[in-house]
């Protein structure tokens, strides 16, 4: 059997206590992180598509106003029999017309990506799984492993202590006499 050279009890209970903690800070991170990815999927897939579908609506209906405003100032003469300036209607139709290209293209944007954040969200599920498995069950029967191995070594160390000799404890031993002590038990000795 191999010896081990175990310095202090102490920092293996402090390990397993820094690895559930990692566990835990971890298993929230990634619930969270899933839960963002499916809150941004669902304001993607509702609120932006029927936003921005109302705003093509209006823009649409801007632009139609824009339009018999313009048409009205080029056909009706003002009070001296002149034609008046439509400067001022060009300009809001082209600005309406401008809001509709942008409303359409950014519809357009929510209706094909929608599906590629939902493939993304997947993707990003099946590899954080690998994460999570470990998290949920490679980490907690290391920390049971890790209790065994204290145990196993409180009980050496309390075996050697109601021995002859006195022994302190592990955590108070100089470097060089804790690896002589936590070895394997000595085999019985057989009375003749």
């Amino acid at each position: 059997m191999s010896e081990a050279r175990v310095e202090s009890i102490d920092a293996i209970k402090a390990f397993r206590r820094a690895w559930l903690k990692f566990a835990e800070v971890a298993n929230v991170a990634l619930t969270e992180a899933e839960a963002d990815a499916h809150e941004t999927f669902r304001w993607l897939e509702t609120e932006q598509r029927s936003f921005w579908a109302n705003q093509v609506r209006k823009s649409t209906d801007l632009v139609s106003r824009c339009e018999e405003a313009l048409r009205h100032k080029r056909i009706f003469k003002d009070a001296a029999g002149r034609t008046p300036s439509a400067v001022d209607e060009e300009k809001a139709l082209a600005r309406a017309k401008r809001m509709k290209e942008t409303a359409e293209e950014k519809l357009e944007n929510v209706r094909r990506y929608t599906p590629r954040v939902g493939r993304e969200i997947m993707l990003f599920k099946g590899q954080i799984q690998r994460l999570a498995t470990f998290l949920g069950a490679d980490i907690p029967t290391a920390a049971a492993k890790l209790d065994k191995i204290t145990d196993t070594l409180e009980r050496y160390v309390a075996l050697q202590g109601s021995e002859t000799s006195p022994i302190t404890p592990v955590a108070q031993q100089p470097t060089d006499q804790v690896s002589s002590q936590v070895q394997a038990p000595p085999a019985p000795r057989e009375e003749p």
